[in-house]
């Protein structure tokens, strides 16, 4: 016989308004020091804003990763309110999960020491020298043969959209959208390179009087519309894939060199690209700035520390942080490397420092803001933290949100972005 939904399951059916809520008891933040300890309030809200009191939640808190320090089965008859009394001796993350049938699934984090939380990834001594190489050397090896197409399917009344392209190493291109305001210039300029994924069809986060550029980061010619770029990355995709036995682009070539990774080609070719638009004359090169997120977020560090010529970076929970964090036992911030197949993953450990987000934070120097939800799994936290902490400039701020996942979350940085020095 089949059993009568409870009340949480009725009001939360389909991801209705019946939703958990993680607090404070003090009313502080979720950022503490560490050795202190912090009572945590949670509950299961109705869509009344009253407590729901019947069903079964299941909540556990974590060490961050896999080691799971308290769990407990809450009857919300006897127990609407679950309290938790938490603390860490070391810098790191606790990671609470509430969980219940018919509801959305709450995932949150306390930080404790924020600020003490540092890359586990090693940097080689030659990381900068071997990136100032590279540049050196496609500009040395390969014309630049910039391809710039108007795109008048894109353009406005407002606006001139380009289709443009660079050469980069090993015969490859990188591609993206040139967006110029009509009118006088020079422009100030944004730059974005989109998620993981397909990539965009279309020049992103355009903003009135600015000049946007936005480079995918994969290494064939942008479609005409989703469809059409969807074909072409999923033949990329079972083309690396034939070539370098991974599964996804963000893994490939790292067993094979520190020259091979994907990242390679298009990082150095994406730099060349922000030198040729610095050059221009509608572009006002003392104002570029950059946002992105998750693996934009990733790129936004590479190329501040490498281009160097940014006046502000929002960087948005960043991928590639602290990659090789797993070999000491914390979860590393990108998977990319942890997730290898077994036979290439000694190798891919060599190299990930290379590509690690971290080590090119130390070259920073670039006033940054920088943004993660709390509730990131995807991007995970502890490897943003100690990219935000290796980061070399001295004007910078990182704001962790309660409650939010991995998502595009400006936390009102926008107006010090685009705003005046």
């Amino acid at each position: 016989m089949a059993m009568a939904p409870t009340e949480a399951s009725r009001q939360a059916r389909g991801h209705g308004p019946a939703r958990f809520q993680v607090e404070m008891d003090d009313g502080g933040g979720f950022c503490r020091k560490v050795g202190e300890t912090v009572t945590v309030s949670a509950s299961l809200k109705g869509k009344d804003g009253d407590a729901v009191k019947s069903g079964t939640v299941e909540a556990w808190v974590d060490d961050g990763w896999t080691n799971v320090v308290w769990r407990r089965s809450v009857d919300l008859a006897k127990e609407p309110v679950l309290k938790m009394s938490l603390s860490r001796s070391t810098p790191g993350t606790l990671r609470i999960h509430l969980r219940m049938p018919g509801v959305r699934e709450k995932m949150d984090r306390v930080v404790f020491g924020v600020g003490e939380i540092m890359p586990l990834t090693p940097c080689p001594e030659d990381f900068e020298g071997y990136w100032r190489g590279e540049l050196a050397r496609l500009k040395r090896e390969v014309p630049i043969a910039v391809e710039k197409t108007p795109a008048p399917d894109l353009s406005t009344n407002e606006r001139d959209v380009f289709r443009v392209s660079f050469a980069t190493f090993n015969g490859k291109r990188v591609y993206g959208f040139l967006s110029v305001p009509k009118g006088e210039g020079p422009f100030p300029v944004c730059v974005n390179v989109p998620g993981a994924g397909p990539g965009v069809v279309a020049p992103s986060k355009v903003r009135k009087g600015w000049i946007n550029l936005t480079m995918n980061m994969h290494c064939f010619p942008v479609g005409r519309n989703k469809k059409e770029q969807k074909e072409r990355y999923d033949a990329w995709l079972s083309d690396l894939w034939v070539r370098g036995g991974e599964p996804k682009y963000q893994r490939f070539g790292f067993a094979a060199g520190r020259d091979k990774p994907i990242y390679h080609d298009v990082v150095t070719g994406m730099v060349r690209a922000l030198d040729w638009l610095a050059d221009e004359p509608y572009a006002d090169a003392s104002r570029f700035v950059y946002c992105g997120c998750s693996q934009g977020g990733g790129f936004g560090i590479y190329l501040t520390s490498l281009w160097g010529r940014f006046r502000k970076s929002l960087i948005l929970c960043p991928n590639m942080c602290d990659m090789l964090a797993y070999k000491a036992g914390r979860q590393p911030g990108s998977e990319h490397i942890m997730l290898q197949t077994p036979e290439h993953r000694p190798a891919a450990e060599l190299t990930a420092p290379y590509y690690d987000a971290c080590n090119f934070a130390r070259l920073v120097r670039t006033p940054v803001r920088m943004v993660y939800g709390l509730s990131d799994d995807n991007c995970q936290v502890g490897g943003g933290i100690a990219a935000f902490n290796a980061i070399g400039a001295t004007d910078k701020e990182l704001r962790l949100l309660p409650g939010l996942g991995h998502g595009w979350h400006t936390a009102g940085f926008d107006a010090w972005l685009f705003g005046s020095p």
